[in-house]
């Protein structure tokens, strides 16, 4: 693994293996398109927003691990931060499915060679979709391929498709594969099912989905000597008891309101934890 430096990167460590790919490497993730350095440029680039990590998500960076083999180039990740939706919609509040640290931390379990999270802002958001394919694909990234779903969406007021983004990319020389959308039980996966079957409780579809239990990576609070942890940033869930792994311990707790907008999981008391850092919190039934 080559080594980098950057001013404004993050580098993730010692992530769990996946298979193969995986050396327990760093992944870098340079914040924004910017911020690449002339080395890293050339990649074969999956490109979306990525929330959750879903079972569909994963076949696209799966194609995206084939064409930069096939085109001897790192295998990298294009995805933005605050979700799209987040910029313009108040409403989105308790929307998401996982923060950008634990997308980052996901997608280098599947061993992808580096990541650019691109900050949306007004300012990208307002991108035509030819300014995006030459600025970001073309100049930024020098990006040799890219892979993106058939709902792919790009530019301002998301006026880009995948047909228009096949005939820009041809324009600037650029490869471009469109993957087909997975069906699982004959729906199609996407994170606004998953985050529907969450807020029902229903933990085990959610999972099939996800390919794993739906996990979170959160910080514990300390209150009159109760342990809590705060979900108000996450995908509203429903209300009750579930069975949960924190930091690998198996144990139930309580998911309540306590403000209109705020949730917090309680752990059983038989459950404490050893840090007050970030611990990974899954959802198993």
């Amino acid at each position: 693994m080559q080594k980098f430096s950057a001013e404004k990167s993050v580098q993730l460590l010692n992530i769990a293996d996946a298979g193969d790919r995986n050396e327990r490497s760093p992944m870098p993730v340079f914040m924004g398109h910017h911020e690449l350095p002339a080395k890293w440029r050339g990649g074969v680039y999956a490109i979306g927003n990525f929330d959750g990590l879903h079972i569909g998500h994963q076949a696209l960076i799966e194609k995206t691990f084939e064409v930069a083999a096939e085109m001897s180039c790192r295998p990298a990740i294009l995805t933005f931060d605050p979700h799209p939706r987040e910029l313009f919609d108040a409403s989105a509040i308790q929307f998401r499915l996982s923060t950008s640290l634990q997308k980052a931390r996901d997608l280098a379990k599947l061993g992808t060679g580096f990541c650019v999270n691109q900050n949306f802002d007004l300012d990208f958001a307002a991108l035509t979709p030819v300014e995006f394919v030459e600025e970001v694909l073309r100049k930024s990234l020098s990006a040799s391929h890219v892979i993106v779903g058939t709902d792919f969406r790009f530019g301002c007021r998301q006026a880009g498709d995948t047909e228009i983004l096949k005939e820009l990319c041809a324009q600037q020389g650029i490869g471009i594969s469109v993957i087909d959308q997975i069906r699982f039980g004959g729906e199609v996966v996407s994170s606004s099912l998953i985050r529907d079957l969450l807020g029902n409780g229903e933990m085990s579809s959610a999972a099939k989905l996800l390919g794993r239990p739906w996990t979170v990576l959160v910080s514990p609070a300390f209150t009159d000597g109760e342990t809590s942890f705060d979900f108000s940033d996450y995908t509203k869930l429903r209300e009750g008891e579930y069975t949960v792994r924190i930091d690998g311990i198996s144990c139930c707790a309580t998911l309540v309101s306590i403000e209109e907008r705020k949730q917090i999981l309680l752990p059983s008391r038989e459950w404490s934890p050893n840090s007050s850092d970030n611990l990974i919190v899954e959802f198993v039934s």
